[in-house]
């Protein structure tokens, strides 16, 4: 049976979206557009086929136990095409096949475009976009390295060609293969600007990761999770998985505290463009997107999920990544036909969303900080990396919420409580999670709590935590 044509729908979700959302090789071809959106969805069946439906499903219920999930349309696969774009924009053969700028302008415009129209209008699809972005966010990318004489030849996401090293015996060459996270390498300029882009699409994204947010982000954009329980759950979890937590939760409050403008009151001078442990990519971004359009060195043309572990043998690149592989250059080359009348101007990086500020969102992101502090200290974990990034101003401001508790009870309650009786309901300003208590009633834990809480406040100094007290708590208890 013969396999329907990458750009139609069928094809589309069959080489590109299911192995992206449930693990295993996508193939990555030209960069497509809004006309290719459009013919897809008029024959939109294949995004309704029960198959899919579950698997979105499937994909989920790993952060949540009851996804409500919307059914796929225009804006889901808008993005989709997107994230096909920007890996497309990383192939190395576009640099060979597009050699004026125009093209690349016109390419990367379109791509910002079809972003921009997923954006999420609720927290059921910003719920879609996280199971796209966040595999797309896992992806790796299968790299083969040729080790000869003169050195080593990277290929990335491709099978070395066979006519170009044929001759060498394999007492000159030697081939390793290697595996690697597509994001966290070098990517073109190009990709640089866009990957911001891909970040705005999706907010709880961000929120799960806020290490890839992209500049000028604010917990407060995707506060309505940290406000459901089973999401808020969910989100923290997520945080304390991380081996640098630290470094995770300083993000989040440093961006708070950005967001609101407090950095200032109570660091003093700091630097307010960005927040100290960001992702480094996510920096590299900001920075490009004031240079000219241009290309940086190419990356891979296919990528694994990283979601699956399939054979590295099975790469479907096997052949077609050869860099002279004629039908994929007049691939790349149609881009460029396609895209002759188009506008050429670059548009610039989406515009950050309104960032709410009501004293029970800025309670509902203090909560959920405090409630990492928390997990930490239940998996005995808290002390072993403390002090580390210390002298970090966003991490610092983390390090001190624990310390704001006594003042918030009124307003946020407790994660665990010795006196109340179980039954009684506690504040719920907060929202998700301190809400009815976190099921911490146990003595040991609250002297490990208190010797915690002790511990912090020999780390973090005395001044910080008083502005915090005149600047934050006043926001959130509304003085």
């Amino acid at each position: 049976m013969v396999a329907p044509p990458f750009n139609t729908t069928a094809g589309f979700l069959a080489r590109f979206v299911e192995p992206l959302l449930a693990g295993g090789s996508v193939e990555v071809e030209a960069p497509l557009s809004a006309h290719d959106r459009q013919q897809m969805l008029s024959d939109a069946g294949p995004l309704m086929h029960p198959s899919f439906l579950h698997l979105r499903m499937r994909i989920g219920r790993r952060l949540v136990a009851e996804p409500a999930l919307p059914d796929p349309g225009a804006d889901e696969l808008s993005l989709w095409l997107g994230l096909h774009d920007v890996l497309a924009l990383d192939h190395p053969d576009t640099e060979r096949v597009w050699t004026r700028a125009s093209t690349w302008r016109r390419v990367e415009t379109e791509t910002r475009s079809l972003l921009a129209f997923a954006r999420p209008a609720d927290m059921a699809s910003a719920l879609a976009r996280e199971l796209a972005v966040g595999a797309f966010l896992q992806l790796r990318r299968e790299d083969h390295v040729v080790s000869g004489p003169a050195g080593d030849l990277r290929f990335r996401g491709q099978t070395p060609p066979r006519r170009r090293f044929g001759f060498l015996s394999p007492s000159f060459a030697d081939v390793r293969t290697e595996v690697v996270r597509w994001i966290d390498q070098p990517h073109a300029t190009i990709v640089d600007r866009l990957l911001p882009d891909v970040m705005w699409v999706s907010p709880l994204t961000s929120l799960l990761r806020p290490a890839w947010a992209p500049p000028g982000w604010s917990p407060l954009m995707a506060v309505e999770f940290l406000q459901a329980r089973a999401y808020a759950r969910a989100v923290c979890h997520a945080w304390a998985q991380e081996r640098e937590w630290l470094r995770i939760g300083g993000v989040v409050a440093g961006s708070l505290l950005r967001s609101l403008d407090l950095h200032g009151r109570v660091f003093g001078d700091v630097p307010g463009a960005g927040v100290p442990g960001s992702a480094a990519a996510m920096q590299r971004a900001a920075k490009a997107a004031h240079m000219e359009v241009g290309f940086g060195s190419g990356v891979g043309s296919s990528a694994r999920s990283g979601r699956a572990g399939d054979d590295p043998g099975d790469d479907p690149g096997d052949d077609s990544d050869d860099s002279d592989d004629p039908d994929r250059v007049d691939a790349f080359d149609q881009v460029a036909r396609e895209f002759e009348d188009e506008p050429s101007g670059v548009l610039a990086a989406l515009p950050a969303p309104a960032i709410p500020s009501a004293p029970a969102d800025i309670g509902a992101v203090v909560g959920a900080l405090i409630h990492l502090h928390v997990l930490k200290v239940l998996e005995f974990d808290a002390r072993i990396s403390i002090g580390v990034g210390a002298r970090d101003w966003a991490v610092q401001s983390f390090l001190a919420l624990p310390l704001l508790l006594p003042a918030l009870e009124r307003t946020l309650g407790r994660p665990f409580d010795l006196d109340a009786p179980r039954g009684d309901t506690l504040p719920s300003t907060a929202g998700a999670l301190f809400a009815g208590g976190a099921g911490v009633v146990d003595e040991g834990f609250a002297r490990r709590w208190d010797e915690y809480g002790e511990h912090l406040a020999g780390l973090v100094p005395r001044n910080v935590v008083d502005n915090l007290h005149a600047t934050l708590v006043r926001r959130i208890r509304e003085e």
